[in-house]
């Protein structure tokens, strides 16, 4: 992760909490699907962990899981350690988690992973990091997150600072070539609706959620604003809607390593004698 998506999450640690309502509901959704898996749930490392909110939803819930929070800024760590001073926080990127192989049961992430650099080597690391027949259960953002924007006119969405979302298939790839057996990706779309286009923009503006990757930025006039407020506005409802998209997707990881310099003889090669 680059230094100005640090920067953007911790100028916003103080103000997370009173604007991420999705982020508390997707919380819900992750911890529903995970009472539905059937594994051990003893040591649990959550990969971008925030403010500390599915953390200590965890710890409530699995009274005897050693809990571990790992976030990129060290300011959100500050505020989760202020609401809960016996939480296991560590600063350190999603990318490369500072512990040896095999030190988790389960590892969960909520709408993080986008951030990161998403690829067979990120899997392939939280591979190594779970016990065998460990859990990897995430949520990160699809394509279809802040569609409404969309309905700008080109030249002010070329301006707007969102990231750029991978679809879903692209989650189970990497998952299968990374030692994991199984993989389940679907979707689920969410939709806040807001009464003015000021409160849209202070929810984007305090989760931090309105940044990329991309260091140039774009000014964006006041003109072009009203135009943006225009294209979001919806008559039906008198509001102004944001749509996420939500992907979950979840993996075990294989009970062994096989030995890929054995041979296997494939069923349709044994004969009848």
């Amino acid at each position: 992760m680059t230094s100005n998506i640090i920067k953007s999450f911790s100028d916003k640690a103080y103000s997370y909490d009173s604007q991420s309502f999705v982020q508390k509901d997707v919380n819900k959704r992750l911890l529903s699907r995970l009472d539905l898996i059937m594994h051990t749930k003893r040591d649990i490392l959550e990969i971008g962990s925030g403010t500390g909110n599915l953390s200590d939803e965890l710890k409530k819930k699995y009274t005897k899981a050693k809990i571990v929070s790992l976030d990129l800024s060290h300011e959100m760590s500050k505020i989760h350690k202020s609401k809960n001073p016996n939480a296991d926080c560590i600063t350190a990127a999603g990318e490369s988690p500072p512990f040896k192989g095999e030190s988790f049961d389960t590892i969960l992430s909520s709408l993080t992973l986008h951030w990161c650099k998403v690829d067979i080597d990120l899997f392939s690391s939280y591979s190594n990091l779970l016990k065998p027949e460990g859990l990897l259960l995430f949520t990160v953002a699809g394509p279809d997150t802040f569609k409404e924007f969309k309905k700008c006119p080109l030249e002010i969405y070329s301006k707007l600072r969102f990231n750029r979302f991978l679809d879903m298939h692209h989650y189970g790839d990497f998952m299968l070539s990374a030692n994991f057996k199984d993989p389940v990706v679907d979707n689920e779309l969410i939709t806040l609706e807001f009464s003015s286009f000021e409160q849209l923009l202070k929810s984007l503006r305090l989760t931090g959620t309105n940044i990329t990757n991309d260091n140039q930025a774009h000014q964006i006039t006041k003109s072009e604003y009203k135009k943006i407020e225009e294209s979001l506005y919806n008559k039906e409802s008198n509001s102004f809607e944001l749509t996420y998209e939500v992907i979950f997707g979840y993996a075990l990881k294989h009970p062994k390593t096989l030995d890929k310099s054995s041979k296997f003889i494939q069923i349709k090669e044994l004969k009848k004698e």
